[in-house]
């Protein structure tokens, strides 16, 4: 399991969220490539569900809803300012099952929560972020093992309150996900959760084991990393980033993973970062009375392209 705690802060693959927010004309290319493939995937994850539903098994998934999603893509770029925002588009907003979505839905709480970030940093400068991983021992069943670790992180926050000396009694505020993939060794079921934590120094690596062994019973792998405060996005983007490594999963397992999860919360929040809610709208704010210039892209074959009879045609396309 160890490899699955540093396998987070090694260079980051196609698959982690970006701050597409931040982005330029000049990175539009490059962000409609990766919107491709995620869409890509959630293509092949549909003829896998078709296949299976004409093999006569029934899946309660809306796979029309699937299909159009991301059909199209409308970004406006504003030149006074160089930024450029998605616009409008189809969602399906399933994003566990549908990567696309995860990208965007990753993108707003990245968005909820940096501005919460810094006006802590701002009123209360000695505190720091870290990054702080747990994991449970993989299993076979996802639901009891993912209500393992939900519980159990449930019950190390708690802790704080009652007086038991508990690791993070000085941790501030908090926000955790849970992620999902399957064991690189043993094939099994192994989710993980991912903690940015508010504190004025690191939780002590080897109390927070044990403490962490004393509430699972099962698991002592825990990871504790500083966060640079000068770009605490990347730390907060791995807590933001999918739920499920689409990359490293199969059609089926991602289906199973859908149907598993889909009415479970799979972001939580504590302390100071406690309240804050991640938008539902999957579309980037408008920059009001700024003119703009809009491209508008279609889903072809393996790719997004631009729609020649729409929109304008970039010098780097």
């Amino acid at each position: 399991m160890q490899d699955d705690l540093d396998e987070g802060h090694k260079v980051r693959s196609p698959d982690q969220l970006q701050l597409d927010e931040a982005s330029g004309i000049e990175a539009l290319p490059t962000r409609a490539e990766r919107y491709g493939k995620a869409k890509k995937r959630a293509l092949e994850v549909l003829e896998y569900a078709k296949s299976a539903v004409d093999r006569g098994q029934h899946f309660d998934i809306p796979l029309k809803r699937l299909e159009l999603c991301g059909e199209y893509l409308v970004f406006h770029h504003y030149p006074a300012v160089n930024q450029v925002r998605l616009h409008a588009a189809r969602f399906c907003k399933m994003h566990i099952l549908c990567p696309l979505c995860a990208i965007r839905r990753g993108s707003k709480a990245l968005g909820a929560y940096l501005p919460k970030y810094e006006a802590l940093r701002a009123s209360r400068p000695l505190l720091r972020p870290f990054l702080v991983t747990f994991t449970v021992k993989d299993g076979s069943d996802l639901v009891e093992r993912f209500k393992h670790l939900q519980q159990s992180m449930h019950e190390l926050w708690k802790r704080r309150f009652r007086s038991r000396g508990s690791v993070l009694e000085l941790v501030e505020g908090a926000v955790w996900s849970y992620e999902v993939k399957k064991g690189r060794n043993s094939g099994l079921w192994h989710p993980h959760a991912h903690m940015v934590a508010m504190a004025p120094a690191a939780p002590c690596s080897v109390r927070l084991a044990q403490e962490w062994l004393d509430i699972t019973g099962d698991s002592f792998m825990v990871d504790v990393r500083p966060i640079d405060i000068d770009d605490p996005a990347g730390g907060f983007m791995e807590v933001f980033k999918y739920a499920l490594k689409f990359s490293d999963m199969d059609e089926a397992d991602t289906v199973e993973a859908y149907r598993s999860l889909r009415k479970r919360r799979l972001v939580a929040s504590a302390g100071a970062f406690r309240g804050i809610e991640i938008p539902d709208q999957l579309t980037d704010e408008p920059l009001d009375d700024l003119p703009f210039v809009e491209y508008f892209f279609r889903y072809f074959d393996g790719g997004y392209g631009l729609d020649r009879g729409r929109g304008t045609r970039p010098d780097n396309f």
